[in-house]
C-alpha cells in the first residue's frame, strides 16, 4: 500500500513526498542531492539547520532537517553555513582563561538581550538569557543552560549586532573547565589507550559478523 502524498515548497518549489518523512528524507526521495548540511541524523550536530512556515502560519520556525517532520503546506528552505566571527585561541596556553572572556570575545557587551537569538534556536534554549548571564558573570549556570547547544549558528543568523552566542558560550564552557581537575576514570582511560589495553580486543570485534555484533553488545550491556 503506498504511502499518502502531502505537498510542500522547498525554497519556493512545490513537491509531493511521502506524509511523516523528515525533511531530508523528504529532499533525498525527491532527488536532491544533499550532502553539506547533512551530517548525524540524529539532532546533534546541528548542521541541517532549517528555516519553515506552516501552511495558514505567519511566523518563520526554525528546526533541523533530520527531525522537522513535512506538513502539508509547509515552505522550507536548507539554512547555508552561516558565516560567524570565530576567535583564535588557545585555552591551553591562558592562565585563567575565563579572565580572558572579554578579551577574546569583546562583542558579548554589545548584547542587548533583544531575543531574536531565542526565537531561532531549534533546542529552545533561552540563548538571551545565556548572554545576560554571561555578561553579569554567572558563567556556571550560563553553561549549564547551553548544554543542549548543537552549534547550528541560527542564533547568530538572527544577531543584529552580529554577535555569535554559540562560539562566546563554547569558549566559556572550554574556560571553566580548563580549571576543573582532570577526571581520574579519564585520566584512567588514556593511560590504557596509550598502552593499546584492548587493540586485542577491538581486532576481535572488527572480524564479527551482524549477527555476532548483535550477541556481544546484548551481552555487555547485561554485564554493565
Amino acid at each position: 500500500m503506498s504511502k499518502k502524498l502531502v505537498s510542500i515548497y522547498i525554497e519556493g518549489r512545490k513537491i509531493k513526498v511521502p506524509e511523516g518523512y523528515t525533511v531530508i528524507e523528504a529532499l533525498w526521495d525527491t532527488g536532491h542531492d544533499i550532502k553539506r548540511g547533512v551530517g548525524c541524523l540524529s539532532g546533534l550536530c546541528g548542521a541541517c539547520a532549517i528555516a519553515y512556515l506552516e501552511k495558514g502560519s505567519k511566523r518563520v520556525r526554525f528546526g533541523l532537517g533530520c527531525q522537522t517532520i513535512v506538513k502539508e503546506g509547509m515552505n522550507i528552505t536548507v539554512m547555508p553555513f552561516f558565516p560567524s566571527r570565530t576567535a583564535s585561541y588557545n585555552i591551553s596556553e591562558m592562565d585563567r582563561p575565563i579572565e580572558k572572556l572579554r578579551e577574546v570575545y569583546p562583542e558579548l557587551d554589545t548584547c542587548k538581550n533583544c531575543g531574536f537569538c531565542t526565537v531561532a534556536c531549534p533546542e529552545w534554549i533561552n540563548v538571551s538569557k545565556v548572554m545576560k548571564l554571561l555578561k553579569e558573570g554567572s558563567y556556571e549556570e550560563a553553561t549549564e543552560m547551553m548544554l543542549d547547544c548543537i552549534l547550528c549558528g541560527l542564533c547568530a543568523s538572527r544577531c543584529p549586532y552580529g554577535i555569535a552566542p554559540q562560539f562566546i558560550s563554547l569558549f566559556v564552557q572550554r574556560a571553566i573547565n580548563r580549571e576543573k581537575p582532570f577526571p581520574e576514570n579519564l585520566k584512567k582511560r588514556l593511560k590504557e589507550m596509550e598502552k593499546m589495553k584492548y587493540d586485542e580486543e577491538w581486532g576481535r570485534i572488527l572480524q564479527m559478523s551482524d549477527g555476532e555484533l548483535v550477541e556481544f553488545c546484548k551481552r555487555v550491556r547485561k554485564e554493565v
